[in-house]
């Protein structure tokens, strides 16, 4: 369940906890200082974060990796998700005797979405032979500097809707950036598969709400998005319930047909391990 709440010039994008995950204990809202795209000096959150992440200061001790992420999953440019064991593969492939740590910089890496289940950081550890893995414990923030913070609120206000756009200089909420339609799916039109895969990747890394971003990347599907037809199939791969399979076997093949070559490949490798008993 998502609520939008409209006041003061303001929308309010809320996760309602007890509907999404409870384990995380959000708490209180914040605003965040964004801008509309046509006013003077309003440039996209998107350009500012690269920016921003650029400006980092160099550690040649760290392998960091900036990304979207959720306490659940990973996400790489395209939107698409990556996997631990991919994030893994791309670490062992930049072997450097001084590194040592890798350092998650996204959302909720370092946190437990639930009782038993391991943070990503955690994860990612375990399939680098238990190498020590930093992850960060809430959503992140990123300024100028390329400094980090992160916050727990449970609401989060901006002005306006539509893509996410700051003043230069200006904080940037990292969770907002590919985000920003979550909540809004009602106003996408029927045709446009990108923004719905957007919304999918916000319900995911914004309103944590994993469920619901099922829904939307199978929406976006749906509308010919290749992308988030695999998604979706991880995503049902990964929980794993009655007709799961089969269904992210359709979602697979669905992709591949629209030239995707992840989903091809991970059609086939799927088609010679035999379902779970």
């Amino acid at each position: 369940m998502v609520r939008i709440l409209v006041f003061a010039g303001l929308i309010v994008l809320a996760p309602v906890v007890d509907a999404c995950e409870a384990s995380l204990k959000l708490s209180g809202m914040i605003e965040v200082s964004n801008c509309l795209h046509g006013e003077p000096g309003c440039v996209s959150a998107g350009q500012q974060l690269y920016k921003y992440t650029e400006a980092s200061p160099d550690d040649p001790t760290s392998f960091s990796i900036a990304l979207q992420s959720s306490p659940w999953r990973l996400y790489d440019a395209d939107m698409r998700i990556i996997s631990v064991e991919e994030v893994a593969k791309m670490v062992r492939s930049h072997p450097d005797p001084k590194i040592n740590r890798v350092e998650l910089i996204g959302s909720w890496t370092g946190v437990a979405p639930s009782a038993g289940v391991p943070s990503l950081a955690t994860r990612l550890s375990k399939a680098l032979d238990d190498f020590p893995v930093k992850g960060e414990n809430g959503f992140l923030w990123m300024d100028k500097h390329g400094a980090t913070r992160t916050t727990h609120q449970a609401f989060t206000a901006r002005r306006g809707s539509g893509p996410y756009g700051v003043h230069e200089g200006d904080e940037v909420m990292v969770s907002l950036v590919d985000g920003w339609a979550a909540g809004m799916e009602d106003r996408i039109p029927a045709t446009d598969g990108e923004v719905m895969l957007m919304a999918g990747v916000g319900q995911d890394v914004f309103m944590l709400c994993p469920e619901h971003a099922l829904a939307d990347f199978e929406a976006a599907a749906k509308m010919g998005n290749a992308v988030a037809a695999y998604n979706a199939a991880l995503i049902r791969l990964e929980r794993n319930e009655a007709g799961d399979r089969q269904a992210a076997e359709r979602l697979l093949a669905q992709a591949a047909t629209l030239g995707d070559s992840k989903s091809t490949e991970r059609l086939a490798g799927l088609r010679h391990v035999p379902p779970a008993r």
